[in-house]
């Protein structure tokens, strides 16, 4: 990786930097910008940052999935590729590889990066000196609730959906063209609704575990961009005439060019998108699949407890009128520690715990470098040592090398809030 970053490096310095021109000369060399500069090193900061972290991890003895790191390295690759010559070169001359430019950064590259859950393990690559202000950045008021609300998918796909749009209105497309800086921000706002779009899909609430909603917002975005493909290919003349004298230039009929990008977004864009949907409705199904056999384990374990009289919590539920085990679990769950076990499910993936642990409940969280922590509610000790009560819990989890110096659980500014969420979450683990 450090050899394909360097040659990366090498070109771009024997590239002189000019700016985009639509009346450049197709004969001329394609100079970078210093915005395609800055989109480039955007790119190799956070690649050096994945490949830091992977390490780390590595050294760990966490389980980072091989899936997963190809999944990074292909959305990295192809979002390089989109944003250097040729394939940038040629955006400005031929309105549809301008589309196909868009539609690698929109369908392959964002998602396949999402899918890398790039996160936790760029935080983790991050300077020791550094990651601790980084997570507790991340993790304020602010930026908290900045983040669920863009990747909430209802917002997201709203989002994604009216950038994708309004950019397609002629005069707005051609802006691009010809100022650099805004062809730079249309690309940013491009793959950032992008990536909030498929995080809150892949990660969010309402995920692959919800309840389809994320295969609704997939199919949607296929039939909302195939109206558009098809309007921007049956238009009865040129939509875009800045692209007039250049596709001529290449020997293509302007009508015929923008015929081609509005079947690029119509039918590839919607087979992609089609396939994808299809895959999270799969794994919607599998996990409808797991639910159930997770149902039928716990009526199974809860007939042989109560046979026993060995839970107190089933008896107490018996008693109040049978209530729901997962609704009294999590009702004593914030009684113990006045946190919501809802908002601990999501500390837990912020703060990286995921990349450690295996956790009950929580997709991402299938690592091995600490304990699994499978019935942690109920363990009479926490870290072999420590009296399982929920101020040990939460002094465990905000400040672990208080306890235990030579423990691999790092400092990760946890703060009090974010500390009850979680020991609520770990005591509904029973």
């Amino acid at each position: 990786m450090r050899v394909a970053i360097a040659a990366v490096f090498a070109v771009l310095v024997t590239v002189p930097a000019g700016a985009h021109t639509v009346a450049e000369e197709l004969t001329e060399p394609r100079a970078l910008s210093p915005w395609d500069l800055l989109a480039v090193a955007v790119l190799v900061t956070g690649g050096l940052l994945y490949a830091s972290g992977t390490r780390r991890l590595a050294r760990r003895g966490a389980v980072h999935r091989t899936g997963e790191r190809i999944a990074f390295w292909t959305g990295w690759a192809v979002l390089l590729i989109a944003v250097l010559p040729p394939v940038d070169a040629l955006a400005l001359q031929l309105f549809s590889a301008h589309m196909a430019q868009h539609e690698l950064m929109m369908l392959l590259g964002a998602p396949l990066v999402i899918a890398g859950r790039p996160l936790s393990v760029c935080l983790w690559g991050t300077p020791e000196r550094f990651r601790a202000p980084a997570i507790k950045s991340f993790q304020s008021d602010l930026a908290t609730t900045t983040w669920r609300t863009l990747t909430a998918p209802v917002i997201a796909w709203a989002l994604h959906g009216a950038v994708i749009w309004v950019w397609h209105v002629p005069a707005l497309y051609e802006w691009p063209v010809h100022d650099e800086a805004v062809h730079a921000v249309q690309h940013a706002m491009f793959v950032a609704t992008s990536a909030f779009f498929w995080w809150g899909l892949l990660y969010g609430r309402y995920g692959r575990a919800g309840d389809g909603a994320a295969v609704f917002y997939v199919f949607t975005t296929a039939v909302h961009t195939g109206i558009l493909g098809a309007l921007v290919t049956f238009a009865g003349s040129p939509l875009y005439p800045s692209y007039g004298p250049t596709s001529v230039a290449h020997g293509t009929d302007p009508l015929s060019d923008q015929q081609v990008a509005g079947l690029l977004m119509w039918v590839p864009a919607g087979i992609v998108l089609t396939l994808m949907g299809l895959a999270l409705f799969l794994a919607w199904l599998g996990e409808s699949d797991r639910r159930v056999l997770r149902a039928d384990e716990v009526r199974r374990r809860r007939r042989t407890l109560a046979s026993r009289s060995g839970v107190l919590l089933l008896l107490l539920a018996a008693l109040a009128g049978g209530c729901d085990r997962t609704h009294e679990r999590d009702r004593v769950a914030r009684e113990l520690t006045g946190g919501d076990p809802v908002r601990g499910r999501d500390a837990i993936h912020n703060y990286g715990c995921d990349t450690c642990h295996t956790i009950p409940g929580i997709l991402t969280a299938t690592a091995t470098v600490g304990p699994p922590l499978t019935d942690v509610g109920r363990r009479v000790y926490l870290a072999g040592r420590l009296e399982n009560t929920p101020e040990n819990m939460m002094r465990w989890i905000k400040h672990p090398r208080s306890i235990d110096e030579k423990t691999a659980m790092p400092e990760t500014g946890v703060n009090d809030q974010d500390g009850r969420n979680i020991a609520a979450y770990l005591y509904t683990l029973r």
